[in-house]
């Protein structure tokens, strides 16, 4: 039977997708190879909106693991990590080692993290227990044998470990010769003056993931009966409606709430008990009246919510 592995680019526009990501493949190894992090490269590509994310899994492999052929490490986070200063100020002096971390959003996806970047910490704002998270290392000095040191430097001090300075770790540069001293100045010519400077443009809005904090709405009914879920249920949906790059993370004691009936059903929440919820997406917006919304549809007053149309969305935003 003839393989079917080249039929999908018997279409144009397939095949003109599969070319152009080719492309872009190959121009993030080259800035790879030449020692770029993959996480600083993807991650400024998907906030210029040169690369999707659905692209970033294929990239990771081929690279990582195909070409790279880098030691990495996964793990089902055993505790919730909100903190990451203590790991951005680590690996940042660890300037030999280059890390790529891959934390599996339940909701958003792949979130890539360059250790010793603060900012890149923002994107995520915490690694919620049980979920993957896989982190790829390179050492620039002592190879695959360093860089397996290096996983086990990040996972102990991403548990709050203190980890020991290796020196294997830390790639001491040349010192840059001293300055020439700069030659007499000239006697002053007369000239025009310059054109004054065009001002810089704006620089362009990030398309890349973002998550809001949490946000806490504190039940006001007697109880967050089937009559609350469901109003919150046409909340978030007007919300998605309004902003389908956004999406509503909803918890509850700290636990990640994939379906909201659980709410009902565990009968747990009670008059006085609170619900969190975050936003993730790009270029959000909303989040205050949303806020409000999810508080009135936690209260007495969330039949103001169950009021529409069957197979309508409530126009709230």
């Amino acid at each position: 039977m003839q393989a079917k592995i080249f039929h999908a680019t018997g279409k144009r526009v397939a095949y003109n997708r599969l070319l152009k990501h080719m492309i872009v493949t190959t121009t993030i190894v080259d800035r790879f190879e030449k020692g770029e992090n993959l996480a600083d490269i993807l991650n400024g590509m998907l906030d210029a909106g040169s690369l999707n994310a659905d692209q970033v899994p294929a990239i990771l492999n081929i690279i990582l693991v195909s070409r790279a052929a880098l030691p990495y490490r996964s793990m089902n986070l055993p505790e919730t990590v909100a903190s990451f200063s203590s790991l951005s100020e680590q690996f940042s002096k660890w300037n030999a080692l280059d890390l790529v971390a891959a934390y599996y959003h339940p909701t958003f996806g792949i979130q890539l993290v360059n250790p010793a970047r603060p900012e890149h910490w923002q994107r995520v704002h915490e690694l919620k227990r049980d979920e993957l998270v896989v982190v790829y290392a390179r050492a620039k000095n002592g190879g695959n044998d360093v860089a397996r040191k290096g996983l086990d430097a990040f996972f102990s001090v991403l548990s709050g470990k203190s980890v020991g300075e290796d020196a294997a770790f830390v790639m001491v540069e040349a010192p840059k010769p001293a300055p020439v001293a700069p030659a007499a100045p000239a006697a002053p010519v007369s000239q025009a003056p310059a054109a004054p400077a065009a001002p810089a443009a704006p620089a362009a809005p990030s398309r890349a993931s973002q998550m809001t904090p949490k946000y806490s709405v504190q039940v006001s009914n007697e109880l967050f009966h089937n009559g609350n879920v469901e109003a919150w249920k046409n909340i978030i949906e007007a919300y998605h409606a309004k902003y389908p790059n956004c999406r509503v993370i909803v918890y509850h004691e700290g636990e990640l709430i994939q379906d909201l009936n659980s709410l009902f059903k565990w009968g747990k929440v009670k008059h006085g008990g609170v619900i969190m919820f975050q936003v993730a997406g790009s270029d959000i917006k909303g989040v205050s009246r949303l806020q409000r919304y999810l508080y009135e549809g936690a209260s007495p007053r969330f039949e103001a919510f169950l009021k529409k149309d069957i197979n309508k969305i409530l126009n709230l935003f």
